[in-house]
């Protein structure tokens, strides 16, 4: 069924099944790279967070991230390897790290090439770890890979909502849901930010942040299948989402 305007997310990917790593198979279709560099950008953090609570200091983390994924992610073409009868794709790519760091010899080969993967925001990462009290490496990666599904799917209907001419309509979300959400502030008074944010009324602030949770709630959806091998894991990824998400 097509999705018109206001139904779909401002996203470079539409598709609402579990297709997305499927679409890594060959390499020479017109969307690989697109597609790979994505998910690449989507999942770096948790690798380099385990790698972070292993011991490695931060500069030897990023390291051993950029080379994991030039030899591994990428060089073994690991997303295309998932398969809903190996398990979820999370612990694929979980085993995939700790059998490579197992592996001290392709250390050496990939420095040479390490500069073909780009991570981000390395600060932002260390402020997440200084702030996580689990000290346990298997559940930090648990967490920042959702967290990381999270992220992205916060991005996308941030775009979604500019792009519509609705920002006012996010950035009350924002401010009213998801910064006390995240940062256990106290929630603004609404009759207030409706006010700053050009509602009418708290009522009408009130019946925006409902929009907005309506969309959010695709998003996660979308979010979570595009990297799911089944649809029972697309079922538990989103479950786990609206959790964190509360």
């Amino acid at each position: 069924m097509g999705q018109s305007g206001l139904e779909r997310t401002a996203s470079v990917f539409h598709t609402t099944s579990w297709t997305m790593i499927q679409s890594l198979a060959e390499r020479n279709d017109p969307g690989y790279e697109s597609v790979m560099r994505a998910l690449t950008e989507r999942y770096w953090p948790p690798v380099y967070a385990t790698l972070r609570r292993m011991g490695h200091r931060p500069e030897q983390a990023a390291e051993e991230t950029q080379a994991f994924f030039v030899d591994v992610v990428l060089g073994r073409s690991l997303f295309s390897r998932a398969d809903a009868t190996r398990g979820r794709f999370r612990t694929l790519m979980h085993a995939a790290l700790k059998n490579y760091l197992l592996d001290q010899h392709r250390r050496t080969r990939t420095r040479a090439v390490v500069h073909g993967v780009r991570l981000g925001d390395l600060e932002a990462e260390e402020r997440f770890l200084a702030g996580e009290r689990d000290s346990d490496p298997c559940q930090v990666f648990e967490r920042r890979w959702m967290l990381a599904l999270l992220d992205e799917a916060i991005d996308r209907c941030a775009r979604y909502f500019t792009s519509a001419g609705l920002s006012a309509h996010w950035e009350g979300f924002r401010r009213a849901v998801l910064l006390p959400a995240m940062s256990g502030a106290a929630s603004p008074d609404r009759a207030q930010l409706a006010a700053d944010l050009g509602f009418a009324s708290a009522q009408h602030l009130a019946s925006a942040l409902q929009v907005v949770r309506k969309r959010m709630k695709i998003v996660l959806r979308e979010v979570t299948a595009e990297t799911a091998v089944s649809p029972e894991e697309q079922d538990d990824e989103f479950a786990r989402l609206m959790t964190l998400r509360a």
